[in-house]
């Protein structure tokens, strides 16, 4: 048995039969870290640092097999192809949309419980596909971790108020253990000077003050495509904002193609947080299916208004269509 006291002192080949042999006690014999340090006469941390050591020099791998299959040549296209830190494409079976579907929230539920930490501040946007990632965690994630989570936009009026913000901030708070908070007022008013003086009120700034810092902001896109905003915007008024070339929203900001924000009256009269919050948000996760929502997908990693995506393989092979022509 190596001499773990002189493990510095040890030459390259010794060092690799030492690491060998405490991942394999950990790992195989499994065998606690303690229990290790024990066995050598060392400590603890020394064996946590060995191991890490190991991993890092590939003498261990970790293979995770995930119950999704991933298209990893197009994650490796997109983050080529545009400043994403992180990217999930799921596969998409021909026969099967309504899997996949349920695929991609259980992707985007796994993917937030890894970056979750104690104390993060959870902004949430609102609609279908955050309402079923947020039913998938409070199904299969409890967890108890102290978090706050928060909308990053006013109450929507939609004909499922479940699937708004506030009541998303509070599932997903209880899934997590954590507290959440609400912004009290509409998503958009009538005027201007009426969003400027509600957003002036203590109980609504301080929440939107959170939600422009939060550690994480979960969405989704918006495509023009499904006007699902006819609840807020006139038939013309979506007419018009096609013909300049919107082709999605997030966060209630409209863009076209290339990423760029189209200034309208909408956004003077919407509460919430803005195209520069998204950008500065170190993990702002963008969850979105099918080849209709291409273009809004790819207007917003054009943008920079998210940080991490995952989405099908359908919905990224369409976005690399739309880059071809």
């Amino acid at each position: 048995m190596e001499d773990i006291k002189n493990y510095e002192a040890m030459s390259v080949q010794e060092k690799w039969n030492a690491l060998a042999m405490v991942a394999n006690l950990y790992y195989n014999s499994e065998l606690t870290q303690n229990q290790i340090a024990e066995r050598m006469y060392t400590s603890r941390s020394k064996i946590s640092r060995m191991l890490k050591e190991a991993r890092e020099l590939g003498i261990v791998e970790i293979y995770i097999h995930e119950p999704w299959e991933r298209n990893l040549e197009y994650e490796q296209k997109m983050l080529e192809y545009f400043q994403l830190k992180n990217v999930r494409i799921i596969k998409q079976k021909e026969t099967d949309k309504e899997n996949t579907r349920n695929l991609i929230y259980e992707a985007a539920a796994y993917y937030l419980d890894s970056i979750i930490k104690e104390n993060m501040v959870i902004g949430i946007s609102w609609g279908n596909t955050l309402y079923n990632v947020v039913k998938y965690i409070a199904a299969n994630n409890h967890k108890n971790i102290p978090v706050t989570v928060v909308p990053i936009m006013g109450a929507a009026n939609i004909d499922s108020p479940e699937k708004d913000g506030l009541d998303l901030s509070k599932d997903l708070a209880s899934a997590y253990g954590g507290k959440y908070q609400y912004i009290y007022a509409p998503l958009f008013v009538e005027k201007k000077d009426v969003r400027e003086s509600l957003i002036q009120d203590n109980n609504i700034s301080g929440v939107l003050n959170l939600a422009k810092n939060a550690d994480v902001i979960l969405t989704s896109v918006g495509s023009i495509i499904y006007k699902s905003w006819g609840n807020y915007l006139s038939g013309k008024m979506l007419e018009t904002l096609e013909k300049k070339g919107v082709v999605g929203h997030i966060g209630g900001h409209f863009f076209d193609i290339w990423g760029q924000k189209l200034n309208t009256s909408i956004a003077d009269r919407m509460i919430g947080v803005s195209t520069d919050d998204l950008k500065k948000c170190k993990e702002t996760i963008c969850i979105a299916f099918g080849e209709k929502k291409a273009e809004a997908v790819l207007g917003a990693v054009r943008g920079n208004y998210i940080g991490t995506l995952i989405i099908d393989d359908k919905c990224a092979e369409k976005v690399f269509q739309y880059i071809y022509e």
